[in-house]
């Protein structure tokens, strides 16, 4: 049988708001020992996936270690892979962030390590054929990708090659069905692959018997420093096969180059088997063994919110091009928005499957800070435009204001994107309940000023929190009436038949402002009998700065009765309902103490209100304990109606967006 030559592969750490302590703890819990032990065993050989903020923190804090790895790079023993600087999701990126990502951490490599990677790992194996072109460019010979997304019949051991416009790249396939167990004694494990690269070798090749073959095991952390600490790479460098020359301990680039040969083959989209389980159902892990290959796009499919995040990614990547001000500005609103790329945010971290919203919000932050220094770039205008800001097809209306950008959708004529420059964050990002998590689900998607008209039993439903199933107006889908740049005006309509018998329209009118904007809305009853109905407007906002521990962010206070006080915000109000305190407010004051941010509702008319806090649950990635994973205020502002036939009714909230501190 010919070589089997092993490569041992390690995934970079994550990225996010906790990025620090994690980088120490994989320090000192595999970095360091395993370098150690590298250097005390010169047959073992191992190839890094290190991202740029895992390099920095490493020379920063212990700059011995990259002495020690250049040596061993110097002898072969180690090899480092590239990729992108903030371990991005590479289909997600337009061209020139996929480049100048890569090469920031080529250079960032070459510069401390002293010698260039030639291979490239990526986030998830997040994969498309258009990224042939961009990795050959920047000078990398070979990627590793899940073989997961390999047809079967070309896992033969033996290296891939894909090609695209005359640019082609080697593909080696991690053989994560491989994978040690540290229970296992290394001989066994070793005699397992032997058959199974000789069962492979048995089919119809084009190639040579004596050539050797390559099992590549890319492994995470917690996989590797459980293999260090138990003893069993010890027991492996000792092992017969490898003594006997049956197996050779390779980095991937020394054994490519063993390798000769290569199979032509065509590499679908797609993504690693472990985070694409995640991409069929939400929350919901389904083996993908029978499915064609999901890619990143399906996974926005079951994850709204992280397809709003790729817009505001790409948007903010848009503004950076059209830029033509201060280069060193742009240059700085470029890099965070190469932080705001990472993969984590947008798809999974190396510990769970979406399981919590603080990386999306990160990401957010990052994004609204690139804008922001944009802004310093050349004079700022303010701007109300209109495009296919989602990718849906269908027109959204975005609002470019000194203090806030928004985005408004047609669907329900909601904001589904409020990001605020003072605190950077989204506080549109929200979650709908599941009846899996929270014992029912919610028949509309969360935002700001989503509208209802419910009858009385759908209302007292609605104020204990239980999900309504009329969906009017919420899940309509609204029609431009008017759109005005000029004058900063968009009116929506929606007409609806309610309780299947009378007709209604509404008329919803958003004019932005520096600080703000009026919402009017117009109900027209268009039956020929009287409306009696509730109409509702709701507002979700999603807490920015993830605490598991204290819900308590926001503030509430109300007007009644010319008379300011404090409402209690730890549960909702449906107690409070009964009782008349919230059913004549002439103002709300709803405040993120975490961030000192405060949203002001001033209605036109005396309104009631109800309001509770969610905690949405959702399960880790390595089991079914459910943790906290997004949090949300609900605040409604609401008012009886009895309309007569033909008659309309007209109400009207200021919305308004304030520091406290500052407005004193």
């Amino acid at each position: 049988m010919s070589r089997i030559n092993l490569c041992f592969s390690l995934r970079s750490s994550r990225l996010g708001p906790q990025q620090n302590a994690i980088l120490e703890r994989d320090y000192r819990t595999l970095y360091q020992p395993l370098l150690k032990f590298l250097y005390a065993h010169p047959n073992l050989k191992c190839a890094f996936s290190l991202n740029g903020i895992q390099i920095e923190f490493i020379k920063k804090k212990y700059p011995e270690y990259i002495e020690i790895a250049r040596q061993l790079i110097t002898r072969k023993q180690l090899e480092l892979l590239g990729g992108g600087y903030y371990d991005p999701a590479f289909p997600l990126l337009l061209p020139v962030d996929r480049t100048g990502q890569i090469e920031k951490l080529t250079a960032d490599i070459r510069l401390k390590f002293g010698k260039r990677p030639r291979g490239i790992a990526l986030c998830g194996s997040i994969w498309d054929y258009s990224l042939i072109t961009t990795f050959s460019t920047c000078g990398m010979d070979y990627v590793l990708l899940d073989e997961s997304l390999i047809p079967a019949d070309k896992l033969k051991f033996i290296p891939l090659i894909m090609s695209d416009k005359s640019k082609a790249i080697t593909i080696l396939p991690l053989n994560q069905s491989l994978k040690p167990d540290a229970s296992r004694e290394p001989e066994d494990w070793l005699c397992d692959i032997a058959k199974k690269v000789q069962k492979s070798a048995r089919t119809p090749q084009f190639f040579a018997p004596d050539e050797a073959r390559i099992v590549n095991v890319h492994m995470n952390h917690e996989e590797l420093a459980e293999l260090l600490k138990s003893g069993w790479l010890e027991k492996l460098c000792a092992a017969k096969s490898i003594a006997d020359g049956t197996f050779a301990l390779e980095t991937p680039n020394m054994a490519l180059k063993a390798c000769e040969s290569r199979i032509p083959a065509y590499i679908h989209s797609g993504m690693a088997a472990e985070i694409a389980q995640w991409g069929i159902k939400p929350y919901e892990a389904v083996k993908t063994d029978k499915r064609y290959p999901l890619t990143i796009y399906d996974f926005f499919q079951i994850y709204p919110q992280t397809k709003v995040l790729y817009s505001r990614m790409l948007y903010v990547s848009m503004l950076i091009q059209q830029s033509h001000g201060d280069k060193i500005r742009k240059n700085s609103a470029r890099e965070k928005l190469w932080e705001a790329q990472c993969g984590d945010g947008f798809i999974c971290t190396s510990q769970g499957a979406f399981v919590t919203s603080m990386y999306r919000q990160q990401a957010y932050k990052k994004l609204t800070e690139a804008e922001k220094i944009l802004r310093e770039c050349e004079p700022f205008t303010e701007s109300l435009t209109a495009f296919d800001y989602f990718g849906d097809g269908m027109k959204s209306y975005i609002f470019r204001m000194q203090r806030y950008f928004a985005v408004v959708s047609k669907s329900g004529g909601a904001i589904r994107e409020l990001d605020i420059f003072q605190n950077f964050g989204n506080f549109a990002d929200n979650l709908t309940r599941a009846k899996e998590f929270e014992g029912f689900d919610d028949d509309y998607d969360r935002g700001l000023f989503v509208d209802h008209i419910f009858d009385d039993k759908e209302f007292h439903d609605y104020l204990e929190n239980k999900p309504v199933g009329n969906g009017i107006f919420s899940k309509y889908m609204y029609s431009e009436q008017k759109f005005s740049d000029q004058h900063r005006e968009i009116c929506l309509e929606a007409t609806a038949l309610y309780q299947n018998k009378q007709k209604i329209s509404l008329r919803k009118k958003y004019i932005p402002n520096s600080n703000g904007m009026m919402v009017q809305y117009i109900l027209k009853n268009e039956s020929d009998s009287i409306l009696n109905a509730k109409f509702a407007v709701e507002s979700s906002f999603a807490q920015t700065n993830f605490n598991e521990k204290d819900f308590n962010a926001f503030r509430l206070e109300i007007l009644s009765d010319s008379q300011k006080q404090q409402i209690d915000t730890k549960s909702s109000s449906y107690m409070l309902n009964d009782t008349g305190v919230l059913s004549d407010v002439e103002g709300i004051w709803l405040t993120d103490t975490d961030n000192n941010v405060t949203f002001v509702f001033e209605p036109n008319e005396t309104c009631g209100l109800s309001f509770v806090p969610l905690i949405f649950r959702r399960p880790e990635y390595t089991g079914d304990e459910l943790v906290p994973a997004a949090m949300t205020f609900a605040c409604t502002l609401y008012w009886d109606i009895e309309l007569a036939p033909g008659m309309e009714m007209e109400k009207t909230v200021n919305f308004t967006i304030f520091n406290p501190h500052k407005r004193r």
